[in-house]
């Protein structure tokens, strides 16, 4: 047999080389000097960051900050892959920390505009378990899934930091896992280092949208469990001292999840279990190892089922209304809000590329990928088959789950949980990831191929950076809870005499239990436009019965939800002419509070 190399000349030979290296010192020199470029638009970002100046609360969190400073996230991370994609040693390292840099000056925006917290409904109840539990050192009775909040109230105590203040670090640390193990996952199986450096910036792409920053145990724990698959399955693969004491802290934090996160890990436990014979074709490994942590996190659950009694009644309550009347599949629920928001083709691309396109490209890419695969199978490696089939079984199973939850008439989910936090992620960026990497064998040169990796992974980053925060672009208001709010909102607590409030929306409930006050029956929602209709009758007329007295509280976000936000603007529960019908209403007695975001009026 003759080799190529015998028919090249010495001097042929030697010119290769000088050219190889004159490559390597020339993409050297273009990293450094792109990375250069990267980290002073980042020193850039954060120092507009101090000097920010806090405006309150507005509709659309992206106007707080200038054009040029997301567009400088794009560009740093565009650098940053091409770090990755284009270097080794050194400059690769700096890539990657190019990444990190950035994706935390996007997850520090809230705090760093000066929120007291990122959300508000279950994330203000959630601040004050915190509370609850770091002064009082017990778990509320409504409690169900306590694991996050006694790591809330810990940090607190420990750090000395406010728990407010808790509540933007742990989604910050729970992001930063949620990345690495995605990571992990990505090369749990396969080592290859083209598919290791696509996996690094395909995990820092913002999957879980506006739950990178709220304070929820299913957001919370949900971001973790990429971290604990891998430990799981490293655990299936070597059963040794070291893999058992990284998976099982892990393995006992489970029954205190979320019960949507309890339901994922038996039914994803349970799976590994019934089909081992069939993942021991793609991914010859002993399955039946997970029996043991199966049974740890079932015995563990039912444990907890029968001491929380709080748990049993909501689970009884479920089980009565599905005997007595069938609730709402989260599904047609969802289907009759887009009915409502007059959802159109516009409408409906624009939520489909900015709000979930971190879902729809890459399943577009995994589709043109297994299509490559089938008509090129003769070329393909059974390493890279079986690796496609592993995540594509799992794929498919966390998809059947995903139906479960929105089409079951037993047990109702907010659809805005399982549209954000949606199982398939888990399975969907490997899939991603391989998938790139076999659209890519189509292309020799590569120049070509890393400009592809780029060109899609910057696409899907951009779209997912412009749809993690709740606002105009995805049909949301901000839901960040103010400063002013907060204070408006205790002073009031400790200076009302009445105990009866009326409130436009029923978000102000959860200041009860942020601030501790407990009288929820004082509490009471008005009609749909303040009650007002074509009639002269005045709101107290229209709310109080005779000779009683009231508080009305307004806040800027209730205000302007209805008046800025597309969807909400065509439910248009209430108009701007509702508000100052309202002010200008002659049986409002005073406005006893007002700060930049809330106003108190006292009616009698």
């Amino acid at each position: 047999m003759v080799f190529p190399i015998q028919h090249t000349t010495f001097s042929q030979l030697n010119s290769r080389m000088i050219q190889i290296i004159s490559s390597c010192h020339n993409k050297e020199r273009m990293s450094k000097i792109l990375l250069t470029i990267g980290y002073s638009l980042t020193i850039n970002n954060f120092l507009v960051f101090f000097f920010c100046v806090p405006q309150g609360y507005i509709v659309d969190i992206y106007s707080a900050l200038p054009l040029s400073f997301f567009l400088s996230l794009i560009v740093c991370y565009i650098i940053g892959s091409t770090a990755i994609f284009c270097s080794q040693g050194i400059y690769r390292k700096l890539g990657i920390l190019l990444l990190f840099f950035n994706y935390s000056a996007v997850l520090i925006i809230p705090y760093m505009l000066g929120y007291y917290s990122m959300g508000r409904a279950d994330d203000m109840t959630y601040i004050g378990e915190y509370l609850q539990i770091s002064t009082s050192g017990s778990i509320s009775g409504w409690d169900i899934y306590p694991a996050s909040h006694i790591i809330g109230a810990a940090l607190s105590i420990v750090t000395g930091l406010d728990p407010h203040i808790i509540s933007f670090v742990i989604p910050l640390v729970c992001s930063f896992l949620f990345a690495g193990g995605l990571f992990l996952c990505c090369c749990l199986f396969l080592e290859d280092q083209i598919l290791i450096n696509i996996a690094i910036p395909a995990s820092f792409i913002f999957y879980l949208g506006p739950y990178n920053f709220l304070n929820v145990p299913h957001g919370l724990f949900f971001a973790i469990i990429p971290l604990i698959l891998y430990l799981v399955f490293k655990f299936i693969k070597h059963q040794n001292f070291i893999n058992t004491v990284l998976v099982f802290p892990f393995i006992l934090l489970v029954p205190f999840m979320h019960p949507f996160i309890v339901f994922l890990v038996v039914s994803t436990f349970l799976a590994l279990i019934i089909f081992s014979q069939i993942l021991k074709k793609v991914e010859n490994l002993n399955y039946l190892r997970i029996l043991h942590l199966f049974l740890m996190v079932v015995i563990g659950f039912l444990s907890w089922f029968i001491f929380c009694s709080t748990l049993m009644g909501d689970f009884y309550q479920s089980y009565r209304s599905y005997l007595q009347r069938v609730t709402e599949p989260v599904f047609f629920e969802t289907t009759d809000k887009l009915t409502r928001i007059n959802m159109n083709p516009d409408k409906l691309f624009k939520l489909l590329t900015v709000y979930y396109g971190r879902y729809t490209i890459p399943l577009l890419i995994i589709i043109i990928a297994i299509i490559i695969i089938y008509l090129k199978r003769d070329r393909i490696t059974l390493v890279l088959k079986n690796y496609i089939a592993f995540w594509a079984f799992f794929y498919l199973f966390f998809l059947m789950l995903e139906l479960i939850l929105f089409f079951n008439p037993i047990i109702s989910h907010q659809s805005d949980r399982l549209t954000n936090l949606n199982f398939i992620i888990y399975a969907q960026v490997p899939l991603f990831v391989v998938s790139l990497y076999v659209i890519s064998m189509r292309f020799k040169s590569p120049l070509v191929k890393i400009f592809l990796f780029l060109l899609i992974l910057s696409g899907i980053w951009s779209l997912s950076l412009f749809g993690t925060f709740n606002s105009p672009n995805i049909f949301k208001t901000n839901d960040a809870l103010t400063n002013n709010e907060v204070h408006g909102m205790k002073w009031f607590f400790g200076t009302k005499i009445t105990e009866k409030v009326l409130t436009p929306l029923s978000s102000i409930r959860r200041f009860q239990d942020l601030l501790s006050d407990k009288n929820y029956d004082s509490m009471v929602m008005v009609p749909d436009h303040f009650g007002y209709s074509d009639n002269t009758q005045s709101f107290t007329e229209i709310n109080l019965k005779r000779g009683e007295q009231s508080y009305v509280v307004l806040l800027t976000i209730d205000e302007l939800m209805y008046q800025k936000i597309p969807g909400y603007i065509e439910v248009g529960r209430y108009t701007e002419n509702d508000y100052s019908r309202f002010r200008n209403d002659q049986s409002i007695n005073a406005k006893i509070y007002h700060s930049l975001n809330i106003q108190i009026f006292d009616i009698y």
